[in-house]
């Protein structure tokens, strides 16, 4: 029975990795997209624009949906990894151990105790997935909303 458990969760386990190549693209488009809105803005005033009252408020109010866009594209990236110490599953504690001591603790591990280390990092995973998405969803949020302003800008300009 508990091998049947071990597999299944070892399914979800790599379900769960599953979601984290989707999230980085689409933060790699979102990336993308702010740059290049940023960029154009940048381009396109000149010192004589920032004089005018019409250009400076929706330029400000992009820049401050931009700054904030940006720092949750860096909290996705960026996700907090602490958490599961001592595991045999994790890849930073893997890493801290030598080769040798690594295959003897793997090999020394009982199933059991395979699917409570394997559970945890479903659980341990799942969250910094659940991380990254707020991020992703909250910087699509800002990229949207910044719209507005960012033509407000360039046509004034």
């Amino acid at each position: 029975m508990t091998f049947d458990r071990l597999v299944s969760a070892e399914r979800q386990l790599d379900r769960t990795h599953a979601y984290f190549p989707r999230i980085d693209a689409k933060m790699s488009a979102l990336l993308a997209i702010g740059a290049a809105e940023a960029a154009t803005m940048a381009i396109n005033l000149s010192p004589g624009d920032l004089a005018l009252w019409y250009i400076d408020i929706p330029g400000a109010a992009f820049l401050l949906l931009v700054i904030i866009f940006f720092w949750n594209l860096y909290q996705c990236a960026s996700p907090h990894l602490k958490g599961g110490s001592q595991s045999i599953v994790y890849f930073r504690e893997i890493a801290k151990r030598t080769e040798a001591n690594f295959i003897r603790e793997y090999g020394a591990i009982d199933e059991p105790e395979l699917l409570r280390d394997i559970s945890a990092q479903i659980w341990r995973n799942s969250q910094i997935v659940n991380a990254k998405f707020e991020s992703l969803k909250i910087a699509t949020t800002l990229l949207l909303v910044s719209s507005l302003p960012w033509i407000i800008t360039l046509s004034a300009a």
